[in-house]
Order: structure tokens, then sequence, then C-alpha cells
């Protein structure tokens, strides 16, 4: 169907439409091209703007750790065998259930040629990340004015680098998993719209040793194949191949569908609406299902319009049909994980890829109807990507907040205190430490530090004449150095001490603990964000905290090493009456 443009409203309709229209003055044609040129130059603009969320994610990855996160080191000790060399073989091991044989290779590269820093690895999510938007990029209906074309673009990348999706990029290994598996299946839909079936089918493959949300690609292929009137055998045969796929996995992982102890299908129905509605819900699962319920009507309802059914839009059933059954995964393998554990910010990509097709189908059909009103579309489409991507700033402050402390554990893997985090850091049976240190992976190289500027593990602390920090007093500003341990964790063979230190007008430095040598034996984070502090004590500055991790040493000390190279200790301990 196509818009009839009157005399009246071709003022108001796309100038790239009417290119072609008879001049009926001498003039006239100069003026369209003046405006062809303008818009063109407006669209170049809009897509150069896409880049600003990219940018937006490059700085989270900059600020995030350089240690990587937990499922990361279970997967390592798969695929590297103790004295650091390529373990093909466990390529081909689950992890978490997962077939990860291609991130494995990013994760090895990663641990090979960048020292294990995970920040590298994150770097490299965006640039598969603006991979993904690209190839998203040549699937947008060629019937659409290009400023509408463009502001889909910048309306794919806001919502692809959503702040909803920060797990992905600063916890790098999730990445590496879930949007390159995305990036595979975006690439075998484009190669089935165009009929080219073995290199979408290859993809496929591929994509279904990436990660396990690329099975859905499987019936999103079928799907193109009938919308395109495919031989039955076309139509088929990704059915059959995705089937005996699923089958097989779920054989050698048994609990991939959950227990189902206090499950039912209205828990499943709300999970699976809750993955769907993801990107619009600021951290809040009841307006997801909402979201996810409107969306899926959105579908219902666009499937019943002859507009919404043409060629050019076939790629974004498919996209659409592959978010569907990858929410259903989700909603059905993580069904005992509680009923918010869907708005966790690893989730998001899936919701994005729901909600994308979404949009550029309904907006396609109604520019069918209403032509002349391209440029409200396009703002539309513009507004819809920075509001998903603004909505996510309650779930990005979280993951931030969960990331704070990380850096901890990269003093506990160097200095061996392996069960001091619990199932974060595997058991010494794992072998983790060998294999990290002939790869000569972080924490286990020369970027290591404690962050002092001087002393690290294992050096030598003179505290002879040192005065020892004393607690406050009263509410003011402190007017001397001041601090205090208020936290204790005994963990086996280690201990966590938490606490909070000031230097009045000298800022501290950083934080280390000692034993009664003066030794260097245990560090950890010295900037934590204590606001109960800074709302007791006015004036004094919110990042006063500290967290550290050490030995089961009685005689350990804090020091309190501050900018001007003084330094101050006080006991690793806390008075029973003020353990918390």
């Amino acid at each position: 169907m196509t818009s009839t443009v009157t005399k009246d409203s071709a003022e108001d309709s796309a100038p790239d439409q009417h290119a072609d229209a008879p001049a009926t003055e001498g003039t006239d044609w100069l003026a369209r091209l003046r405006r062809f040129a303008t818009t063109a130059w407006l669209a170049r603009l809009i897509e150069l703007l896409a880049l600003v969320p990219a940018a937006a994610m490059a700085v989270e990855v900059a600020k995030s750790p350089k240690l990587h996160f937990v499922d990361y080191w279970y997967a390592l000790v798969r695929f590297v065998n103790v004295d650091g060399s390529f373990n093909f073989g466990g390529l081909w091991k689950a992890s978490n259930e997962h077939l990860i044989a291609i991130p494995s290779l990013l994760f090895y590269g990663d641990a090979t040629m960048f020292g294990g820093n995970q920040r590298y690895l994150g770097y490299l999510d965006i640039l598969i990340a603006l991979a993904t938007v690209v190839l998203i990029r040549f699937a947008i209906p060629r019937s659409l004015p290009v400023v509408v074309r463009a502001a889909i673009v910048l309306a794919t990348s806001a919502l692809i680098f959503s702040l909803h999706g920060l797990h992905n990029f600063t916890h790098s290994m999730s990445g590496a998993a879930w949007l390159t598996a995305n990036l595979i299946s975006v690439g075998a839909l484009l190669f089935a719209v165009k009929g080219r079936w073995w290199p979408a089918w290859a993809l496929a493959l591929l994509g279904s040793i990436t990660y396990g949300t690329a099975f859905a690609a499987w019936p999103s292929l079928a799907l193109i194949a009938i919308m395109r009137k495919e031989p039955m055998w076309r139509r088929v045969l990704p059915l059959v191949t995705g089937a005996v796929i699923v089958v097989g996995w779920m054989s050698i992982n048994h609990n991939a569908a959950g227990s189902g102890t206090d499950s039912d299908l209205g828990t499943a129905i709300f999970g699976l609406l809750a993955v769907v509605g993801h990107i619009w819900a600021a951290n809040n699962t009841g307006v997801a299902v909402l979201a996810g319920a409107a969306i899926l009507g959105g579908y219902g309802a666009l499937a019943t319009i002859r507009a919404a059914r043409e060629p050019e839009l076939r790629f974004w059933w498919g996209l659409g049909c592959h978010a569907f059954f990858g929410a259903a995964m989700i909603a059905v393998s993580r069904i005992d994980f509680g009923l918010d554990y869907s708005q966790h910010s690893r989730y998001t990509s899936i919701s994005v890829l729901i909600s994308l097709p979404l949009l550029v189908i309904a907006g396609t059909v109604l520019h069918t109807f209403v032509a002349r009103h391209w440029r409200k579309l396009a703002i539309g489409f513009a507004v819809a990507g920075i509001t998903g991507f603004a909505l996510g700033v309650p779930t990005a402050n979280e993951v931030r907040l969960e990331d704070q402390d990380h850096e901890m554990q990269s003093v506990a893997l160097r200095a061996g205190y392996l069960n001091a985090f619990g199932w974060a850091l595997p058991t010494p049976d794992h072998k983790l430490v060998p294999r990290l240190e002939a790869l000569g992976h972080y924490p286990f190289n020369d970027s290591f530090t404690l962050g002092c500027g001087g002393p690290e593990l294992g050096d030598h602390i003179d505290l002879s004449g040192v005065a020892q920090l004393k607690p406050p007093t009263g509410s003011g500003i402190p007017s001397a150095p001041v601090g205090l341990v208020d936290k204790v964790e005994e963990k086996p063979g280690s201990q966590l001490v938490w606490g909070w230190a000031t230097g009045a007008k000298d800022p501290v430095r950083c934080t280390v603990l000692v034993d009664s040598t003066g030794k260097v034996v245990g560090g950890g984070v010295s900037d934590r964000v204590r606001s109960d502090i800074a709302q007791v004590y006015l004036g004094i500055n919110a990042d006063t905290g500290f967290g550290m991790v050490g030995p089961d040493d009685p005689d350990l000390r804090v020091v309190v090493i501050l900018e001007s190279g003084a330094k101050r200790w006080m006991p690793a301990e806390v008075d029973d009456e003020d353990q918390k």
C-alpha cells in the first residue's frame, strides 16, 4: 500500500520520495535538490549521533574492574591446561548450561594478548555490538525516508547500548557470549531473507556453539522460509535441526529447565512477559510485564495488517521470532530464580531484539498510511531509543554498586586467599592460580597494584613512630585524621575488613593490611562510597570507605597512607557492641 500525497501535503512529505516528480517550474528541481541535500546531511548527522551511546558505554568499560568475574574463571579452567596451554577439548564442555566455544576463544585471546584485563574484552564487546547495529542498518526498509532510516539507526544503537545492559559490557565475559550470539543470529537472518540458505544455516550452527539463546535462530529461519514460500524441506529442516540441537543440549544439561518445584504456568508467563518488556521498565518487574504484554499484543495486531507482511519486513518478523523464543528459554530455564530475576541486566539484549522489530514494523505500516508525517515518525524513533537508554539508569546503578568491591578479589587471588569470596573464586582444587601464573594473567602480571603508588604485597612498612588512628568524636568536620574499622568478616584462612578513614586536609591515598612485622599481607579498595559517614560528619567526602582482604591473623593492622606520604594505623578489629 502506498500513500497519496496531494499538492497541499507535498511540502510535508519526505524529500527523497519525490525526487522523480515532474517540475512545475524551472526552479522547482533546484529547490527539491537543495531540500534533498539538506535531508541527506541531516541523516548523516543523526547516524553520527548513533555513536554517542557506544562512546558512553566505552567510558563505563574504562571505569570497570580489570579483574574478570566469576563465570570466566570456571570457563578458563576448562579450556586452559595447568601449564597455560590451550585445551581444545575444553571448548565443548558446557559452562552454566551453555556451550560457549566461540566466546571461549575470545577469552583465550584476551588472556594471551592483553594479560587477562577484562576491560579489553569489554571494548571488543562494544565493537561486536556496533557490528550488530551496522548489520541491522542494512535491513531497514528502503521505502522509509532517509531521515527516518537514520533515526532507526540511532534508536537501534541507543537500545543496544542501553544502560539496562551495562552488565554485558562491564562484565565482558557475559557480553562476549550474549552479544556475539546476537550478532551471529542477525547475520543468519540477513542471509535467509535473501534466500542464501547455506550461509544462514552455517551461521545458525555457529551461533549454537556460541550461546544457548542462539538456538532461537532455527525457528526464526523456518519462519522466514515460510514467508518466502520456500519448498517444504527448507521450512522443515531448520525446525528439525534446532530440535535435535536442543534435545542433545538438554540431555547433557539435566537442570537446564530448572527444577520446577515451586513454578506453574502463570509464573512462566509472568517471567516471559517480564523478559520481553525489560527494556521499558526502570527496574520494575510489574511494569516490565505490562510492557511485555503490550509488545506481544502489538505483534498480534500487526500480523493482521497486510502492509506488515511486505517482503521488506521479513527480517524484522524473523528477528522478533528469534527474540521471543530466546525470552521463552530464559523464562523457563530461570523460572526458579525468583520473580524479579528476569530484570537482571544480562537479559537486556533479548528485550531489545524483540522491541526493535515491533517499532520498525509498526513505523513502516504507519508510514504507508501517513507518509506526509515522516518527520514525526523520525522523532518518534529517536525518542523511543533515548527513552530505552535512559530507563536503564536504576539497573546500571545496581551493577556499579555490585562491582565496587570487585578488585578485592584481585588481592585474594594474588595473595592466595581463595576461600575469602566463596564460589566467586574457584577453590584450590581447580588449580586456577597455576594457570593464571603460566599465562601471565592479571592479577599475576606487572599491571597488578594495590594502588598506593608505593608498598605492594610482600613489602614492609616501618610503623615505628607512626601514630595510631583515632576514632571520630562528635559530628563535626574532623580536624585531624580519623577512622574506624566497623566490620570484620571471618573467612576460612582469611578475613574481610571493612571501615572508613579520612585524613582531614590530607586525603587518603589508600589502605593496606600488615602483619605484626609490618609486612603488607592484604589490601583491596580504598574509595568505597560511605554516604552514611558523609551524612554524620558533614564536610567529609562520601568516598572514604575501604574494604580489604587479608589473612586470618589476630595481630592484623590497617595502615592508612595519606597523599602526603604520612601514615596512620589501627587494629583490624571492631568492638563486639559495634559489630553489625
